[in-house]
């Protein structure tokens, strides 16, 4: 332990507690006992907009009919605007995307006039073409059914059944309508119509759905809360235009992820496959009891069973529990089921056994995407009320002003000892206690998923336009609140000085653990990492640097360094404003190649 300028900090290794006898192990802590029966995230997880697709998203205001404009998520409240307001340089008209093409020097690209005519010949075919996609989602459900019951059949052509050819048919049309509009497109050279033509209404068959909550839930989880606004180089953003800022660069993100997607459950057949096995009790009940409870971490769910997608971030639930069948054991068929990255679910009979069961209801909270996007999140959020209000629909909805949503489940969980002793584990998956007549779409959480890092290079859904770094270092301090953002002298003390090996071609690598107390600091405003590492080879080396708020930051990536021995620098990190500086800080050593080995010798953090 080291004491450097009035900072204590401490390090230790952590050590992985997987039981590799317990499937479920892979969520978490499984004993019940070390799951708290409460738990609320400390991190203020804020509200925001889902940006509508329909609105053409964070490029919203080229969203008109006639001189009307659409200004919030419920698609009711409108406002008139000025005449000439889609070539207005009014900057307190401007989207937020515009508003960025205008700070980065882009807004001369942006070909408003023929922005607009392209839309306008999308209107005119819209009705038939989105018609036409949406059967042909419903073709390409049924054909691949057809072709899984044609599996291994000889001369099998699903282009020659009745539906492939429908299939055929249609989707000939719709290519048809989409060229024909080729030659209208814009060159797609700015923020904004990248968000028009990706993220937005300049495409056929974009449903009401669609949008970036998955985008804001990241961001929310991860980024502290634009309060205020800031004038960057004479351009005022608002709170609500660096929320959608922040939003659109976390559309490419590292995550877990945990669960199964149903797209479909309209009939009956539909619905005895999902067998309510995209999330399991046993699942459900440890990420929220070990994340949330233990770690004080949100993540992400799904809080829908069915083809649409909601992700929205958790903050608090609470538990209770009594024992079955007068606390005796009774014997059951162990179930683990396994969850491919994509596709159905794999359930697998394990053995029987006798099993402890417990009845568990468990109430949720999550913070909604449905309000304004200037709303600020509410700052009352308390664990002080009691169970009855924080089950209570419309205690929550009036108290937060309808920014935090709930839902109560019941499940049952196996337990291999009685629920009292210290040492009785989950096993198995459990069992949900609802069906059909609570609703197929309103239960437990179709998948969940917690966000580990930012991707900011490759670019296959996020705008290319819109860079992370530029939004963290110049827009969101100036829209965090003072007390957010103090400025303190630099403090720093390295925290650790011994060698200790990197372990050669170890996926998980090592991790190093600094409990950093009393620094001062509030909230970070600058950064560094020094690191000392002999090496004979650093291209093999990847160094991420986790925060107390478990989001991610790559140091330096694999291959970086190529063949060069030993690596001896001091890293700017960004991605951590705003921050509490005191916490729980890791470092990841992870080589990622055999042969070559290594070892670090020294670490340093730095604040201010």
């Amino acid at each position: 332990m080291s004491r450097l300028n009035g900072t204590v900090l401490t390090l230790a290794l952590l050590l992985a507690s997987t039981s590799s006898a317990n499937y479920n192990s892979k969520y978490g802590e499984v004993r019940l006992s070390s799951l708290p029966a409460k738990g609320m995230v400390s991190k203020n997880i804020w509200v925001g907009s889902w940006w509508s697709y329909k609105m053409n998203g964070i490029a919203y205001r080229q969203n008109a009919t006639g001189d009307m404009q659409v200004v919030d998520d419920s698609l009711s409240v409108v406002k008139q605007l000025p005449e000439g307001w889609r070539t207005s340089e009014d900057v307190t008209q401007l989207s937020p995307a515009e508003k960025y093409d205008k700070l980065l020097g882009r807004d001369d690209r942006i070909e408003r006039d023929k922005i607009a005519d392209y839309l306008a010949r999308i209107g005119e075919t819209e009705g038939e073409i989105t018609g036409k996609i949406e059967r042909r989602r419903e073709l390409i459900r049924l054909l691949n059914k057809v072709i899984k019951e044609n599996e291994g059949t000889e001369d099998f052509d699903w282009k020659e059944t009745d539906i492939g050819k429908e299939y055929t048919e249609i989707n000939d049309k719709i290519e048809e309508a989409e060229d024909a509009l080729a030659d209208l497109r814009p060159e797609i050279d700015s923020a904004t119509e990248y968000e028009i033509w990706k993220h937005g209404a300049a495409q056929y068959g974009v449903q009401s759905w669609w949008g970036h909550c998955n985008a804001w839930a990241a961001a929310a989880v991860m980024e502290p809360e634009p309060r205020q606004s800031t004038t960057v180089d004479g351009i005022e953003f608002t709170a609500g235009d660096v929320k959608a800022l922040l939003t659109e660069a976390w559309m490419e993100l590292q995550s877990s992820f945990y669960g199964s997607r149903n797209d479909y459950h309209e009939d009956e057949e539909s619905r005895d496959a999902i067998d309510y096995k995209d999330v399991t009790p046993a699942a459900f009940h440890i990420f929220f009891a070990d994340q949330v409870g233990n770690h004080d971490k949100s993540f992400v769910i799904d809080r829908y069973t069915g083809d649409q997608v909601w992700n929205q971030p958790v903050k608090a639930y609470r538990s209770t529990f009594e024992a079955l069948n007068d606390g005796q054991p009774v014997t059951k068929m162990l179930v683990s089921t396994q969850y491919p990255h994509w596709g159905e679910p794999v359930v697998r009979e394990l053995r029987e056994q006798e099993v402890y069961e417990v009845a568990v209801t468990t109430t949720i909270h999550w913070v909604t995407d449905g309000v304004p996007h200037e709303a600020l999140t509410v700052e009352n959020y308390s664990d002080t009320i009691t169970d009855e209000q924080f089950a209570s629909w419309s205690f929550i909805r009036d108290e937060y002003h309808e920014q935090i949503e709930i839902r109560t489940l019941s499940y049952t969980l196996w337990l291999t000892a009685p629920m009292d002793e210290p040492d009785a584990e989950i096993i198995g998956d459990g069992e949900w206690n609802h069906g059909e007549s609570t609703g197929y779409e309103a239960l437990h959480p179709d998948f969940m998923w917690q966000p580990t890092a930012n991707v900011n290079g490759s670019r296959d859904y996020e705008n290319d336009f819109i860079d992370y770094d530029t939004i963290v270092d110049r827009l969101l301090p100036g829209t965090l609140k003072p007390a957010d953002n103090p400025i303190v002298e630099p403090i720093s003390g390295y925290v650790f000085q011994d060698r200790h090996d990197i372990p050669d071609a170890e996926k998980d690598g090592t991790v190093l653990d600094f409990n950093v107390t009393g620094t001062g600091v509030a909230a970070v405003s600058k950064m560094t990492v020094t690191l000392r590492i002999t090496h004979t080879y650093i291209g093999d080396l990847q160094l991420i640097l986790v925060g107390p708020n478990g989001k991610e930051v790559t140091l330096k990536r694999k291959g970086i360094g190529g063949s060069r021995d030993d690596l001896n620098d001091t890293f700017d990190v960004r991605g951590f404003k705003g921050i509490p500086a005191d916490g729980n800080w890791q470092l990841r050593l992870i080589d990622h190649a055999e042969a070559d080995t290594g070892y670090i010798t020294y670490a340093e953090l730095g604040f201010k």
